[in-house]
C-alpha cells in the first residue's frame, strides 16, 4: 500500500518548507551586517518611495547592509550603488 506521495514529492515538499524558513518578511533595520536581503515591501509616501526607486531600491531588489546601528543613519549596498538611508526610513522597508 503506498501513500500517493513519491520520495520526490517529499524532497519537493521539505524544499519548500525550507524556502519559507528563509523567506521570513523582516524590517531593513533587522538585517545584520553584510547579510544581504531582497526588498519585499516599501511603506513609505510617494514621493520618498519614488526616490528611492530612482536610486535603484525598489521591490525585488538586492540590498545588504554595510554600516549602521539603532536609531543611526544605515549605509546599504544596492547593486553597485552605496545608499544613505535614515533609521526611521529603513523601518518602513521591509525585506525577505
Amino acid at each position: 500500500m503506498t501513500s500517493g506521495c513519491s520520495v520526490s514529492d517529499f524532497g519537493a515538499t521539505t524544499n519548500a518548507k525550507a524556502m519559507n524558513k528563509e523567506r521570513t518578511i523582516r524590517k531593513l533595520t533587522q538585517l545584520k551586517i553584510e547579510e544581504p536581503g531582497i526588498v519585499a515591501k516599501v511603506k513609505l509616501p510617494a514621493p520618498e518611495a519614488a526616490r528611492l526607486d530612482e536610486l535603484g531600491l525598489h521591490v525585488g531588489s538586492s540590498v545588504r547592509v554595510l554600516s549602521g546601528a539603532v536609531n543611526e543613519s544605515i549605509l546599504i549596498a544596492v547593486g553597485d550603488s552605496r545608499i544613505g538611508v535614515n533609521f526611521d526610513v529603513a523601518q518602513k522597508i521591509y525585506v525577505y
